[in-house]
């Protein structure tokens, strides 16, 4: 009797446990990841918006706000059996991430906050990355329940997350059905690997779902749902077509983090360096593989430096392509300017990066230190064990994370702008001497192209001489400090009007050139000119010039040869 009273007891006691994992809400399991970008990287951005607010361009600083906030994605309770509290989700939506934060939100709105979570493991080929809370908490008693099963084609399985609706993310639940239970897809890159395998779906997968769980319903587990994925992508050009990682990737994943095996952290720093350096070997720009490698604080540190190092030095196709990148995520764009910058030096004159690795050595708990030889040319390398990823902390002296490097460049650009070397404009007058004239007054403006060309007009005036000359040619700045000396050298077209040195009895005195010569003829021009800081803009200046023969008349000897000494401007 009293045995049949203690079994009902228990028995009642077990389905009001049940009854209380139906009664949890999917919701409070489910997670809006946010994240802090790198201080740096954040002060960059910060003054660009300034900027793009003060020339009007509001939607593009309303842009830049919006992705300050850092709102990026989704993630997920999972306890361990040990009762640890964790949050599962996708490593693209926290690789960019200085700090993170979950927010769960109830359907009244209230919303539970976590800040500065710790990321535990990372997985960048699998995409996978799993996170614990700030000292130690444990928030939670029981998490999201994995699925006992493989799926199968036709189950029914519902997509949880926080989809961005403009500047704001609103949870969604969307169903759909699997459409394919094993797939594996081509790489981006268009050769013949394959990457997976992934489940595909129709449960709406939209930007900022990335990394909640794909679902299916179970009775007797909390919220009634049990995990059988991670939603990573959707297929761009296909419809309803979204990929979830299986959950037997997901427990490989957890068993290699939670249960590490005695692999040596250097046999990985190895198998990781010998990646980088054979993507070094592309016959191809190599910067989209060089930015993978750089962990958050070379990026963060070296952005500024390397973004203006772009702007000015690389091609048109690459400073479009980093363009193009930033406008989609500016830390990317950031990672790729690094990236072009480390590319530019390793480089040799013939294009080949040959390089190798040199030594490796500790420099500390969480880091070694790696001199590669480049092109016969050490570069010492340090990184660092990032996310459990090995990747560059700094390399060279062009991406050290020396905040002085932006400040000299400033520094000489200020100077270059004083010296004034490479004007837009200049103007000058002086002294002129011509052979067999006078001395007189010559006068000139050239508009400088670029760095070395420059184009101007050109005159002479001396008593019973006047030449005007059309030139064109080139300027070479040699920077000299303070000072500077710009060699340069005209060739053009121009025209005399000149008296006759012997005049003839019967030349006429009158008209239009008063008994004047009119020789038209090809002026070759050189000089020297000579310029500094103290005075910015004025500069002094030494030429020769010869007209080299008479077009109107082939047979006489028409040379001129001309003195120029002049001040002047630059603008």
């Amino acid at each position: 009797m009293y045995r049949h009273i203690l079994l009902t007891v228990m028995l009642i006691f077990a389905a009001a446990l049940n009854c209380f994992g139906q009664t949890a809400v999917l919701r409070d399991y489910v997670g809006m990841i946010s994240q802090t970008f790198h201080p740096d990287v954040v002060t960059y951005l910060q003054e660009f918006q300034r900027k793009l607010d003060k020339r009007s361009y509001a939607a593009a600083a309303k842009a830049i706000d919006i992705y300050l906030k850092g709102d990026s994605g989704t993630g997920f309770v999972y306890v361990a059996n040990d009762g640890q509290n964790y949050i599962l989700t996708n490593y693209h939506v926290i690789s960019q991430a200085i700090t993170l934060s979950v927010t769960f939100e109830k359907q009244d709105g209230e919303q539970s906050k976590f800040s500065d979570l710790i990321i535990v493991a990372a997985d960048e080929d699998m995409d996978i990355a799993l996170l614990t809370f700030a000292g130690g908490q444990k928030p939670f008693k029981q998490g999201l329940a994995f699925l006992s099963r493989p799926v199968e084609e036709g189950d029914d399985v519902f997509s949880a997350g926080f989809p961005q609706a403009g500047t704001a993310m609103i949870w969604q639940l969307g169903r759909g059905m699997i459409s394919n239970a094993m797939v594996r897809l081509p790489q981006e890159d268009g050769n013949n690997k394959r990457i997976g395998p992934y489940i595909q779906h129709t449960a709406q997968i939209d930007p900022g779902n990335s990394g909640g769980p794909l679902l299916v319903q179970i009775q007797g587990v909390p919220a009634g749902y049990a995990v059988a994925g991670i939603n990573t992508l959707s297929y761009r050009g296909r419809q309803a077509a979204n990929y979830s990682i299986p959950l037997s990737r997901v427990q490989s994943f957890l068993d290699a983090s939670l249960k590490p095996k005695s692999e040596e952290k250097r046999a990985r720093l190895d198998a990781r360096l010998a990646s980088f350096i054979d993507g070094l070997g592309a016959s191809k720009a190599v910067y989209p593989h060089i930015a993978a490698y750089l962990s958050n604080d070379c990026t963060g540190e070296n952005a500024e430096f390397a973004l203006s190092e772009m702007i000015e030095k690389a091609p048109k196709t690459v400073s479009d392509d980093i363009v193009h990148t930033f406008a989609y995520s500016p830390v990317d764009g950031m990672a790729h300017a690094v990236a072009w910058t480390i590319e530019n030096t390793l480089r040799s004159r013939s294009g080949k990066i040959t390089v190798s690795v040199d030594t490796v050595s500790e420099n500390g708990a969480n880091g070694y230190t790696v001199s590669f030889n480049v092109n016969d040319k050490i570069i010492s390398s340090e990184w660092i064990n990032e996310y459990g990823i090995w990747r560059i902390k700094t390399f060279g002296d062009f991406a050290s994370g020396d905040k002085t490097l932006i400040k000299k460049k400033a520094e000489a650009k200020a100077a270059s702008d004083r010296l004034r070397a490479n004007p837009d404009m200049q103007i000058s007058g002086g002294f002129v001497w011509i052979t067999d004239y006078e001395a007189g007054f010559g006068a000139d403006i050239v508009f400088r192209l670029g760095n070395y060309l420059g184009s101007g007009v050109r005159g002479f005036f001396a008593r019973g001489f006047i030449e005007l000359d059309i030139t064109g040619g080139v300027y070479i700045p040699i920077k000299l400090g303070s000072v500077a000396l710009t060699p340069y050298g005209n060739i053009g077209v121009g025209f005399h009007l000149k008296e006759p040195l012997e005049p003839s009895g019967d030349r006429e005195s009158s008209g239009l050139f008063n008994g004047r010569d009119l020789d038209f003829g090809i002026p070759i021009h050189a000089g020297l000119q000579f310029t500094t800081t103290a005075v910015p803009g004025l500069f002094l200046q030494t030429a020769y010039q010869y007209n080299a023969f008479n077009w109107l008349g082939l047979l006489e000897d028409s040379g001129v040869h001309a003195v120029f000494v002049s001040i002047g401007y630059s603008f």
